[in-house]
């Protein structure tokens, strides 16, 4: 048997808009996170304190999972809208 070359039905636009809408909440909720990081815990004693430098690294860290995270959640609705 040969793969059918036609175009699967397009989804509704709402069902894109909820898509954007879960990407938006989890780019926001690890982007609060790692702002808190940042500005409150890294701002704790002076500039050169490890506290202050954990804070630092750890904002860093916690925004660079978000971004991850948020590109995982697309390739796995790119996998299940592709298998469907």
């Amino acid at each position: 048997m040969s793969p059918s070359t036609e175009l699967p039905d397009a989804l509704p636009v709402r069902t894109y808009l909820e898509e954007g809408a879960r990407i938006a909440a989890i780019l926001l909720v690890w982007g609060v996170l790692a702002a808190f990081a940042t500005f409150v815990i890294g701002n704790f004693g002076y500039r050169s304190s490890i506290i202050a430098i954990v804070g630092q690294w750890l904002g860093t860290v916690l925004g660079l999972v978000g971004v991850l995270n948020a590109l995982l959640y697309v390739v796995f609705r790119a996998i299940d809208y592709w298998r469907a």
